[in-house]
């Protein structure tokens, strides 16, 4: 018996039990007595049982799986936001199954079929820089899949949504370079289809505007990648008269924007203030340490995984209306404002 892998039925042979019984007992079915739970318990520790999860999923049409679908793993961002997922999700007994589109819209649309063919449960998505079509998002919202989009999400669908409240973060952020005596302040955005990007950049205009200070279209730089925010960032500090602070909306864009302040040996913040939504262990990589609105990666994760849980663990047709959450970002003083 203990050359193939050990199922409910030797369970049940050793114990003189149904294997109904076992498997009532495994999954803490209250018509079970304790002792008896307790007895079955024992013997599969003994015996080294393992469930066997693709057929339970198959019987019970419960794959006890979560999707995850991340633009880019390597992002300092997304590796806070997964631990705060993986918690939730680990505590309640399901497994994260993490894809990444690779900033690519086609990997985008094959992950969601992977993860549909996978009979996940539901889904945690933050869409594709490249992404403009979120056709295939609809489709999953048509299907009845719970899915929760967050940091990178889309206005116009209707969907739960979990993000760090970017308008009062970027004001914040603008504001700070003000009382730092700064006026020619530049911004570093995004994809203006994602409303991380648009909401970034109204926060960041709400605050000029406040202290009544002209918008300068020459300053709003709009990167898809580092490489293109460092070259929009040498043309922005060769300008006659060049910017004396700059806000980056993401690690992404920062690291373009310090590239191209180090090519131009200048110092910050002496020669020009930096300031942006960065996670810790980013921020700190650089010396001086910026200063920066923290994204909440961690509490965004743990967030989403809950409200995730929520459709999931629900009555079939107590259906709730999507939701969109904002949580604050903290102001974090470093050195390079």
């Amino acid at each position: 018996m203990m050359n193939n892998p050990i199922t409910i039925i030797d369970i049940a042979k050793l114990l003189g039990i149904s294997k109904s019984t076992v498997s009532r007992a495994l999954n803490n079915h209250p018509d079970i007595s304790q002792a008896t739970k307790d007895a079955v318990k024992k013997v599969a520790e003994s015996l080294h049982f393992k469930p066997n999860i693709v057929a339970s999923s198959f019987r019970h049409k419960k794959s006890k799986v979560i999707g995850l679908i991340v633009p880019q793993i390597s992002y300092f961002f997304f590796p806070s936001v997964i631990q705060g997922m993986e918690e939730i999700v680990h505590d309640k007994g399901y497994t994260l199954l993490i894809l990444q589109s690779n900033e690519s819209f086609e990997r985008e649309v094959e992950n969601l079929d992977i993860l549909v063919a996978n009979n996940v449960e539901g889904i945690l998505a933050s869409v594709s820089r490249k992404t403009k079509n979120f056709d295939h998002f609809r489709k999953i919202i048509d299907m009845g899949m719970p899915i929760v989009f967050f940091d990178r999400v889309v206005k116009d669908l209707n969907a739960d949504m979990v993000l760090v409240d970017d308008i009062t973060g970027s004001y914040n952020a603008v504001m700070h370079l003000i009382e730092t005596n700064r006026r020619r302040i530049a911004i570093c955005t995004g994809n203006l289809n994602l409303l991380i990007c648009t909401n970034r950049l109204q926060g960041y205009k709400m605050a000029l505007q406040e202290k009544g200070i002209p918008i300068n279209e020459d300053l709003i730089i709009s990167c898809q990648s580092p490489e293109e925010a460092e070259q929009e960032t040498l043309r922005l500090l060769n300008l006659e008269n060049p910017p004396d602070g700059i806000f980056a909306i993401s690690d992404l864009t920062m690291t373009g924007v310090m590239r191209g302040i180090y090519k131009m040996k200048m110092q910050v913040p002496k020669d020009i203030a930096v300031i942006g939504f960065c996670e810790e262990p980013f921020r700190t990589m650089y010396n001086p340490p910026l200063t920066a609105i923290r994204p909440m990666g961690f509490e965004i994760g743990r967030k989403s995984a809950e409200i995730l849980f929520e459709h999931i663990l629900r009555e079939p047709y107590a259906r709730k209306e999507p939701q969109v959450v904002y949580l604050e970002g903290k102001l974090v003083i470093g050195g390079s404002t």
